[in-house]
């Protein structure tokens, strides 16, 4: 049993082993001393065979698997940070292939730093889920230039690459379990964080990971009508940002024009499930109706 490990890597998963797999072994293969890494697996209730293949996978760093109740990406991720025996946590996911230097990037600007700050990685968006994934890169997750060390704010507290002391959680209140849907538990965190207790966020690009997961074009739109239910939920909270959470004037005419033309929107989404081409003018249409109308939907 590890004792005092350097940092405890926290995943959460449901029904992704495959991709789960992959995950694990790009973090067996961590430039850092693995022997100090603790890798926190919390699954929720998965019916693929994950509890099965993990318990007889063996590994170089200390696994800890922790099977629960399908709660939720927040209550999964909650309950890791809670099981960590390090007071460095690095978030990541079960879809977040890392590259070789990702835990030694975090732990050593986290060092730097006095282990007092949070830290957002370098996410590469891949065209398609082939392997190796550094053939298939497409663009950075953050797509304006950042530099490495900058200090971000609390909108790039996006957990799929993500670290920062424990106390900070405790601090803050952890995630909101209240979000279910796609979404926004990672920005709800990240504003109490930075904005409310005043902690800092800076960017390092030399912590990277790899999305293993790309969505089509009409995923893409079923993905913005379930970020649209999760919104209200920080709309709510925080009343301030509705403007910058897209729940204004523009979006509100885009979705009461278009909710009389769906015959229209129908055949455009038929377009897209067909893997036929959309102007990048009618994506953004049904982009931002099909967001305004998941939001629309939460606060009927």
């Amino acid at each position: 049993m590890m004792k005092n490990p350097k940092i405890s890597v926290v995943i959460g998963t449901f029904n992704l082993l495959p991709k789960l797999e992959l995950v694990l072994d790009s973090l067996n293969k961590q430039t850092f001393d693995l022997k100090l890494v603790e890798v926190i697996v919390v699954d929720s209730n998965s019916t693929d065979g994950t509890k099965e293949c993990l318990e007889k996978n063996t590994y170089e760093f200390n696994l800890k698997f922790i099977s629960q109740e399908n709660k939720g990406k927040a209550s999964a991720r909650n309950r890791g940070v809670r099981e960590a025996s390090s007071n460095i946590i690095l978030i990541t996911d079960a879809d977040m292939i890392a590259h070789p230097d990702l835990i030694k990037s975090h732990y050593e600007l986290q060092k730097e730093n006095q282990f007092n700050v949070i830290i957002e990685g370098k996410t590469w968006v891949l065209t398609t889920e082939t392997l190796p994934v550094t053939d298939y890169i497409k663009r950075p997750y953050i797509t304006h230039k950042v530099k490495h060390k900058q200090k971000l704010d609390f909108y790039y507290c996006l957990t799929g690459n993500l670290s920062m002391p424990k106390s900070f959680f405790i601090e803050c209140g952890f995630f909101d379990e209240t979000y279910q849907s796609y979404g926004w538990e990672d920005v709800d965190l990240g504003y109490r964080l930075i904005r409310k207790h005043r902690k800092k966020i800076i960017y390092s690009d030399l912590a990277q990971n790899y999305h293993y997961h790309v969505w089509t074009d009409s995923q893409e739109i079923e993905r913005r009508f379930n970020m649209g239910k999760s919104v209200h939920i920080l709309v709510n909270k925080f009343p301030e940002l509705k403007r910058f959470l897209g729940i204004n004037i523009i979006n509100f005419y885009i979705y009461k024009i278009f909710l009389k033309q769906e015959a229209l929107t129908n055949k455009w989404l038929s377009i897209l499930s067909q893997d036929l081409k959309l102007s990048k003018f009618k994506k953004m249409v049904l982009r931002e109706f099909y967001y305004y109308k998941g939001y629309e939907s939460a606060i009927k």
